[in-house]
């Protein structure tokens, strides 16, 4: 072969060399490509479905009942008066009380039997301390009745929870104690407790 049609061979071959080259570069990707963004029908939106509860009524709350106050049975029961006196009140800032013998024992113990037949309600008559010392089953009643009984024989009297007080007059009183521990009546000269001048109420 001559050297130039060799020389022409080289350069179609050259030629043929580069545009293959070319061509393959063309068809290799240069960078990578972006994934693909979903589309918008695409995307799962999550359903909120609302749920609709029932109101729970209010449980009704009963109206208070009141209990009906019982009617007393009876006639009521006098509480003890702090006093029953007609006489202005007689407070002497220095007293002088003694065991003098008693001016008044014979109209306390008249109260005392009176209310017993009276008021035979107050008591047990079948329990006693003594032969008329008899059960008082009511002390508030018995000391009224004592009070009112003695208020109606003109004597002022004064109950002070453990002993009543009895004067006729403001010059002195007498204590006088109508009450065991035991509940019974106390009667008899021991009943009487001393003398005050003057007057204590």
């Amino acid at each position: 072969m001559s050297a130039g049609r060799w020389r022409f061979t080289l350069i179609v071959a050259g030629a043929s060399f580069a545009l293959g080259c070319q061509a393959i570069q063309n068809l290799l990707p240069t960078e990578p490509s972006a994934s693909p963004s979903p589309s918008p029908s695409a995307t799962v939106v999550p359903l909120s479905i609302p749920i609709v509860l029932p109101k729970a009524s209010p449980t009704p709350t009963p109206a208070p009942t009141s209990t009906p106050t019982p009617s007393p049975t009876g006639t009521p029961t006098p509480a003890p008066t702090g006093s029953s006196c007609s006489l202005p009140a007689s407070n002497p800032p220095n007293p002088k009380c003694t065991d003098d013998p008693s001016e008044l024992y014979s109209i306390v113990d008249g109260a005392l039997t009176t209310v017993t037949q009276t008021r035979p309600e107050l008591f047990d008559f079948g329990d006693t301390k003594c032969s008329n010392c008899y059960y008082v089953k009511n002390v508030n009643g018995y000391v009224a009745a004592v009070q009112q009984t003695l208020s109606g024989k003109g004597a002022c009297s004064y109950w002070d929870g453990e002993e009543l007080g009895v004067k006729t007059s403001n010059a002195f009183n007498e204590q006088f104690d109508i009450l065991l521990a035991s509940g019974h009546m106390r009667r008899g000269p021991n009943s009487y407790r001393g003398v005050c001048r003057p007057a204590l109420f």
